[in-house]
């Protein structure tokens, strides 16, 4: 089937004329892009192209995946012939083109972003005390551009960029390491130490980059196997190679970016064991990170409705009235969400107050229905920072309403933490 895909493209260049549509045509017939400005009326935001795709998959449920071949070679090749950035912003919509379909077609829709994308709040004393007093140690060249190339990694959101940000760092610890030992080859089928037959030992050098990187490894992650570090291993020679982690998935643990998450840690691990040990006879904080990788919540609708087509005979794509949104209750934060105890009567008032009409109605039906724990008596809920501040707020300007004098009750004397849920 034939399918288009409505992309917005990141772009330092723009077409000379807002309104006209240029065209890329691959002379095999594997796609057909047509790109022109998108009008901005704010120019505060940034600038975006435009980009329509046409191309032939097995399926709309496949189209996703297998339009990102041609977009990369498209965007590649506008790279190349103006030196200017051309990166994917987001997909809007990809459209059954199929010529001969009457009536209604087939498309999928993303949904717009909720609007907010909420910090992680763990920053406090215990972690600026820490990055303190770790400055205390007089950190070496090598440390810090070590410290530097993961720093980066951690920063990018191309997982395979990733990778080879990490894999830097863990070689200029591996490489600045000096050995005290000699070790042997290792045969390439059981590795086992290689024996000379002539000599009729098993012949020892200096270990070589890769060897000193393996030896690190192992040093910084007890329960890394050889399983793991050839996988790693893999990974980094196709990459460093030009290939992508696409094209190892087979080798590789699903979720594929796994394997991102699994050298990030081991750089960690070998970062942190480059201070003295006498630093961490104090007590000092780090956070683990669930994953290196960064991830976007989309929502995406299958629906099928009319496609009207331009005067040129192209598809017209802007769906003008019809939008997609992600709708979420929870509002912006930025800092630890709080736990509020109050009784069980209170929390009947407040589940009542939940019902009732009124700009309270959804903050209310928010708190009571997070509940972080509870016992015979009392019940503890989970309040977002941004709520408890409008809660603060109104009991410190003495308003007056049910909503207000039920929580004038209940946090009226600090019986109030933060950090106690999500």
């Amino acid at each position: 089937m034939q399918c288009v895909a409505n992309y917005e493209i990141k772009a330092e260049a723009s077409v000379i004329e807002d309104g006209r549509w240029l065209q890329i045509k691959h002379p095999k017939g594997l796609f057909r892009a047509r790109l022109r400005n998108t009008v901005r009326k704010d120019f505060s935001t940034p600038f975006l192209l435009t980009l329509h795709l046409y191309f032939d998959a097995a399926s709309l449920d496949d189209a996703h995946d297998v339009a990102e071949e041609p977009l990369v070679d498209c965007l590649a090749m506008l790279v190349l012939v103006t030196g200017c950035r051309f990166s994917r912003h987001r997909i809007r919509q990809i459209v059954d083109a199929t010529p001969s379909i009457p009536g209604l077609r087939s498309l999928h829709m993303w949904g717009d972003s909720i609007g907010h994308d909420d910090p992680q709040p763990v920053l406090d004393e215990n972690v600026t005390g820490t990055a303190e007093y770790l400055l205390k140690h007089d950190i070496p060249p090598v440390l810090r551009r070590a410290m530097r190339w993961y720093r980066i990694g951690v920063n990018s959101t191309i997982p395979e960029d990733q990778f080879q940000y990490f894999w830097f760092a863990l070689e200029l610890i591996a490489v600045a390491n000096e050995s005290s030992d000699k070790v042997n080859d290792k045969c390439p089928v059981c590795r086992s130490a290689l024996y000379c037959e002539t000599c009729k030992t098993h012949p020892l050098h200096w270990p070589y980059e890769k060897q000193k990187i393996r030896t690190l490894i192992q040093a910084v992650d007890q329960e890394c196997d050889e399983k793991k570090l050839e996988m790693l291993e893999k990974a980094r020679n196709t990459l460093m190679h030009g290939g992508t982690l696409k094209e190892i998935e087979e080798k590789l643990p699903e979720p594929r970016e796994e394997i991102v998450d699994t050298l990030g840690k081991i750089v960690f691990l070998a970062l942190v064991n480059q201070f003295p040990r006498e630093l961490f006879t104090a007590k000092i904080k780090f956070l683990k990170p669930s994953t290196y990788i960064d991830r976007t919540l989309s929502g995406v609708a299958h629906m099928q409705t009319i496609v009207p087509v331009d005067a040129e005979g192209e598809f017209d794509l802007s769906f003008s009235g019809t939008t997609m949104k992600m709708v979420t209750d929870v509002p912006p934060q930025s800092a630890c969400p709080f736990l509020v105890v109050m009784t069980k009567d209170q929390y009947g008032r407040l589940t009542n107050l939940s019902y009732k009409a009124g700009d309270h109605q959804e903050m209310c039906r928010r708190i009571a229905g997070r509940v972080d724990r509870q016992n015979e008596t009392h019940v503890g809920v989970v309040v977002f920072a941004t709520d408890f501040a409008r809660i603060d707020g109104a009991i410190k300007r003495k308003e007056a309403g049910e909503w207000q004098d039920l929580f004038r009750e209940v946090v009226g004397d600090n019986v109030a933490s933060s950090g106690g849920g999500s």
